[in-house]
C-alpha cells in the first residue's frame, strides 16, 4: 500500500530552502503542514501563512494545514498556556475563534495541533480541549490533525508524554502523527534520533491505541554532533557529510540502532555524529509499509535533499 506524505514547511513564507524542494517535489507530498503560528498570551495568532506558499503547494494538488503550537518567542512549549486554555473559556474561544479565521480567511484545509508539554495532571483537560475544538472544526469541514510525543507504553505521569491518551485522541482527531524522534537529544548521550528498534517498539504500543489508518510516523531529517562533555548541535545530512569529508572520518553503521555515525576530533575536543542518512530511512519507510499504516510525515523539507525525495518515489 502506498504512504501517504505529510511535510513539515518550517517558515511561513517562500523565503526558504524548503520553497524549491516544494516546487521541484511537491508531486510526492498529499498534505503540507505550514510551521507554525503561536498562540499568544492575548489569545491571538503569531504570524500569518504566505498565500503564495498556500497557492503554490494547492496548485499542485497539495492539502494545505496551519500548524498551530504554544511556542514561546523563546522556542519554549509554555505549559502555563495550556493550562490557562483548559481553565479559561472565553481565552480558549477566543484562541479558536482566531484559528478559524485563519483557515477560512486563507482557505486552508485544516490544523495540525503541535501543543507540547502539557501538565500531566491536565492530562484529561488536554483530552477534553481536543475533543471541543475538534468537534467545531470538523462541523465547518476541516481536517484535525495532531502531533503526539513517542511512547513504548503509557505513563500518565511523564512530564513530556504523560498528558496524551493515545486511545482517547485516536478515536477524536482526523490523524495522529507520531514525533518518532529525539529518541537520543542534546542531553542523552550519542546515539539515534530514531533507532530502528525504537520506532517499532513506539509503532507497536500505538497500533495497540489509535488505528492504523490514523497513523503517521514521523521521519527525522536530521542528527545530532555531540562533543564530548559539551551537548549536541543540530546537523543536517548534507552538513554531516561535509564536517566527515573535512576531517576525513569514516563513516560507520551501527547495526543495533540501524543508523549511519561517525567520530572526528576538532580543537582538540572529541565528537560523536549520528545522523539519518538513506539507508536508515529506507528502513523506516519499509517499516511504516510492513506496519499498513496510513503514511509518514518529514521532519522538515528545509532539511531534505534530492536524493532523500529520489528514495522516497517507490513508496508512494
Amino acid at each position: 500500500m502506498a504512504l501517504q506524505v505529510f511535510a513539515f514547511y518550517n517558515g511561513l513564507t517562500t523565503q526558504t530552502r524548503g520553497f524549491t524542494y516544494l516546487q521541484r517535489y511537491g508531486y510526492a507530498i498529499d498534505e503540507l503542514g505550514i510551521f507554525e503560528v503561536s498562540i499568544q498570551n492575548d489569545g491571538s495568532l503569531s504570524g500569518v501563512p504566505s498565500r503564495q506558499l498556500i497557492d503554490a503547494a494547492r496548485n499542485i494538488g497539495i492539502k494545505v494545514y496551519l500548524v498551530v503550537s504554544n511556542l514561546t518567542p523563546q522556542g519554549r512549549f509554555s505549559t502555563a498556556l495550556m493550562s490557562r486554555l483548559f481553565r479559561d473559556q472565553d481565552f480558549a474561544n477566543r484562541v479558536l475563534r482566531n484559528i478559524r479565521d485563519v483557515l477560512g480567511q486563507y482557505r486552508l484545509d485544516g490544523v495540525n495541533f503541535d501543543l507540547e508539554r502539557t501538565a500531566p495532571q491536565d492530562r484529561n483537560l488536554f483530552t477534553r480541549l481536543i475533543r471541543n475544538w475538534t468537534n467545531v472544526l470538523k462541523r465547518e469541514n476541516y481536517t484535525v490533525s495532531l502531533d503526539a510525543p513517542a511512547k513504548t507504553s503509557d505513563d500518565p505521569t511523564d512530564v513530556w508524554k504523560g498528558a496524551f491518551d493515545y486511545g482517547a485522541l485516536g478515536q477524536i482527531v482526523d490523524f495522529i502523527i507520531l514525533m518518532t524522534y529525539e529518541e537520543h537529544w542534546p542531553g542523552s548521550p550519542p546515539g539515534s534520533v530514531a533507532s530502528l528498534p525504537w520506532v517499532n517498539r513506539v509503532l507497536d504500543y500505538a497500533l495497540t491505541q489509535i488505528p492504523a489508518s490514523k497513523i503517521y510516523m514521523g521521519i527525522p531529517l536530521y542528527g545530532y554532533d555531540w562533543v564530548e562533555g559539551g551537548g549536541a548541535q543540530v546537523i543536517s545530512r548534507r552538513r554531516a557529510l561535509e564536517v566527515a569529508r573535512r576531517f576525513g572520518a569514516p563513516l560507520q553503521w551501527d547495526s543495533q540502532q540501524r543508523s549511519t555515525f561517525f567520530r572526528y576530533e576538532s580543537a582538540g575536543r572529541r565528537h560523536t555524529v549520528y545522523f539519518e542518512d538513506l539507508r536508515s530511512l529506507r528502513e523506516k519507510l519499509d517499516l511504516a509499509v510492513r506496519k499498513n499504516i496510513k503514511g509518514i510525515a518529514i521532519w522538515e523539507m528545509n532539511l531534505s535533499y534530492p536524493e532523500f525525495w529520489q528514495a522516497l518515489n517507490p513508496y508512494i
